[in-house]
């Protein structure tokens, strides 16, 4: 069963079904109560447009993964794996972006051997 919510103000429905499709994968999932909410919150203040640009600009423009992220901390790993078996670490600018390609490849460098050994050299 699908529901029907209106911002009159700026002339703005959206009807929320049950289920839906990720388009990015195909998958489908339940509506959560949370999104819901949020939706009953707009609609009521007249803001629903602020919320749907918000959640595609979020979808369309995903952050990058800034000192955070499974892929950056398998990349420090790597960087620690270098300075334990070279002993040198050249630190690279910080204003330096790293794409994406770069931090697929630290994730290929390590396994998960390496990862336990380096944690392990760390007293972790």
């Amino acid at each position: 069963m699908s529901n029907t919510y209106t911002d009159y103000e700026n002339k703005i429905a959206i009807t929320v079904p049950e289920r839906y499709i990720d388009v990015k994968t195909g998958e489908s999932y339940s509506v959560s109560p949370k999104i819901v909410d949020q939706i009953e919150y707009h609609a009521e203040n007249s803001t629903l447009n602020h919320l749907v640009f918000a959640a595609l600009h979020f979808y369309l423009n995903p952050r990058p993964s800034v000192n955070g992220g499974a892929g950056e901390i398998l990349r420090q790993l790597a960087d620690i794996k270098s300075i334990l078996e070279h002993g040198v670490y050249q630190f690279k600018p910080a204003a330096q972006q790293r794409s994406n390609k770069e931090e697929t490849d630290a994730v290929k460098l390590l396994n998960i051997k390496d990862v336990e050994d380096i944690l392990e050299a760390f007293g972790g």
